[in-house]
């Protein structure tokens, strides 16, 4: 699924990605890094818990690496993050988010920078269907979401976000009224009006 890359602030190159087992059939998350400003890659660590896979990847202020990933486990209906404070080599304490609930489905995930840990999230928000999509602010690196707004409440799916030059926010959505994937919208929005919300 799709995600965007980042650059750490080592240097490191680092996409997020999925897989699935041969042999098990189960789903993993991942990522691919760069440390040759992407004149080879090489395969970092995988989620040490199955039934994940795409996913979204970003640098915290103290380099720890926070890993949000898609949950197939539906029981639960949320999403579920995992950490690395080694560049993407090992991935530990992974869990559920319980404040993101979601419909099984790809979401997005952007850090701003120069903000501290104040990061992005985007999903439908929704544990039945593909619907509500919503954008969500931390201040703590995803220790919780305190802010949010809802850009689409019909049907709505995959997404991504920017932090663009000027300090404000766009996302890329897919919508409609009576499918999530009649069109494509982009929003673009500031902190002020997402705070608001």
């Amino acid at each position: 699924g799709p995600g965007n890359g980042i650059q750490l602030s080592s240097g490191r190159l680092m996409i997020p990605c999925d897989h699935i087992e041969a042999g098990t059939k189960r789903y993993y998350s991942h990522v691919v890094y760069s440390d040759d400003h992407g004149e080879t890659w090489a395969l970092g660590g995988s989620t040490s818990i199955d039934q994940v896979n795409e996913c979204c990847v970003v640098e915290l202020d103290n380099g720890d690496v926070v890993l949000n990933t898609r949950n197939y486990d539906r029981t639960k209906r949320t999403r579920q993050v995992t950490f690395s404070g080694d560049g993407g080599m090992t991935w530990l304490d992974q869990r559920h988010d319980e404040s993101l609930i979601e419909p099984i489905c790809q979401a997005a995930l952007v850090r701003y920078p120069d903000k501290g840990d104040r990061l992005l999230f985007a999903n439908p928000a929704s544990r039945e269907e593909r619907r509500n999509l919503t954008v969500r602010l931390s201040g703590n690196g995803g220790g919780d979401w305190l802010h949010e707004r809802v850009l689409h409440p019909g049907p709505a799916a995959y997404s991504s976000l920017a932090v663009l030059p000027d300090g404000t926010a766009a996302c890329l959505y897919e919508r409609g009224e009576d499918h999530p994937y009649e069109t494509i919208t982009l929003a673009r929005f500031d902190l002020a009006w997402l705070m608001d919300g």
